[in-house]
């Protein structure tokens, strides 16, 4: 190998690097609300119930959507890896002013900022990819980033939750927050490469939409029917990753545990989540389209059967410690089988279809899938709530998997037809 493909080898690695590390903070800071859940339900200092919890998650993903509506548009126009620093010291600054407050108001703006913050990352990291690595490459590097988050969200739930063997849910945010900011001093350093990371690669020059304005981009986006389908598939897809957040509070109140001990049992969910998109992205790269149909479809099938599989614990009774034991696993399963769906189709059609404006599709799709989630955070939170509400719960849920089940395989076969089409029409000029 030539010492400038070495050379590049290297860069791609430090960046890849970079932006898991920095995605790490920004989902740390996310989750750790969380994990501290249970602990601040039973704080009596505070004036929180299950209810109010979710309409704090609610406001959360309200700050989420906000910034999807914004933060693209903004890391196409100033470039990903501004934004991507930005966010980070943000995120990092309110979780560190959360772990200060009493109230449930200044709770629901802290948390709707620091959500909103997070936002940035995806639509930031969406740019320095599309200019920075070759498509054929875009699948490994969202698998890779993908699986950042998940480590993340492990080491939050089990690491984190330890610590709450020995501090106070406020020591929590002081940590993360701190972290994460430490994060946004040293990044610029390792974001600077070889390549200029504002500047247009090759790729994106060719692209259909390369000298498109963004409100044309906006009407070719709505126009086309595979968008609406990954909106609505992802939109379902992010309804049934909250109940991540929810989990510390539904296996302390199901199962007696302790609030350390059940923010260490939810942490099966991201550990599912870390196994399957750990290759996911590189299955995603190496097989066809049509067996991604396949692949993606079987996935969600087994999401669905890990919610009844938990829905029929509840039916029947199999002794406490085998029931923990049962939910546990399925919890694992279903992190494992709806998060390839949920990361890498989505991250890989915004860069292939929106080209330079990217950031803004990536947003436009979060923004759907945000809106549901907020949606479901002040429902599921009020029906968790209710006596007996944790089965209406699972109800919600597994209706919602079902549905994601049938719109994403939808879309990923649209996808391979018309890829398929593409290729044959483009055909006879090549034989010409």
């Amino acid at each position: 190998m030539s010492s400038q493909g070495t050379s590049n080898i290297r860069w791609e690695l430090r960046i890849v690097v970079s932006m898991c590390l920095g995605y790490g903070m920004l989902m740390l800071c996310r989750t750790v609300v969380g994990v501290a859940g249970p602990a601040m339900l039973a704080d009596p200092q505070l004036t929180l119930d299950t209810a109010t919890f979710g309409a704090l998650l609610g406001w959360g993903t309200a700050g989420n959507l906000t910034g999807k509506l914004t933060t693209g548009i903004l890391a196409d126009k100033f470039g990903g890896s501004r934004i991507f620093i930005w966010a980070i010291g943000l995120a990092g600054m309110t979780t560190v002013i959360f772990g200060t407050l009493s109230t449930n108001i200044a709770f629901f703006a802290l948390y709707f900022s620091t959500v909103f913050a997070k936002s940035a990352g995806w639509p930031s990291m969406a740019n320095i990819i599309r200019v920075g690595f070759d498509p054929v490459k875009h699948g490994r590097v969202w698998g890779s980033i993908a699986t950042s988050s998940r480590i993340s969200s492990v080491a939050t739930t089990v690491l984190i939750s330890s610590l709450l063997f020995i501090i106070s849910w406020r020591g929590l945010f002081y940590i993360a927050g701190t972290l994460a900011l430490v994060c946004a001093v040293i990044m610029p350093a390792f974001l600077q490469g070889s390549r200029e990371l504002g500047a247009e690669s090759g790729v994106s020059k060719g692209h259909p939409l390369s000298q498109t304005e963004t409100r044309a981009a906006i009407g070719i986006f709505i126009s086309s029917p595979r968008f609406w389908l990954i909106s609505l598939g992802v939109s379902s897809l992010a309804v049934l990753f909250e109940f991540q957040v929810f989990l510390p509070i539904y296996l302390s109140e199901t199962f007696s545990l302790s609030s350390a001990g059940a923010g260490m049992a939810s942490s099966a969910f991201p550990l599912g989540c870390l196994v399957a998109v750990f290759g996911g992205g590189f299955m995603f790269d190496k097989l066809s389209k049509k067996n991604i149909v396949y692949m993606i479809g079987a996935t969600l099938i087994v999401g669905v059967l890990s919610l009844l599989g938990m829905r029929i614990l509840g039916v029947y009774d199999f002794g406490p410690e085998s029931e923990l034991i049962i939910t546990v696993v399925l919890v694992f399963l279903f992190g494992f089988a709806i998060s390839p769906a949920y990361y890498i189709p989505m991250s890989v059609f915004s860069i292939g279809f929106g080209g330079k404006h990217c950031g803004l599709l990536v947003c436009l799709i979060d923004a759907f899938a945000y809106f549901g989630a907020m949606i479901f955070d002040f429902i599921g939170g009020a029906v968790a709530n209710k006596e007996g509400g944790w089965e209406d719960f699972n109800l919600i849920l597994i209706a919602t998997s079902i549905l994601a089940t049938i719109i994403m395989t939808t879309f990923l076969y649209l996808d391979y037809r018309d890829s398929e089409r593409d290729l044959v029409l483009a055909l006879p000029s090549k034989i010409i």
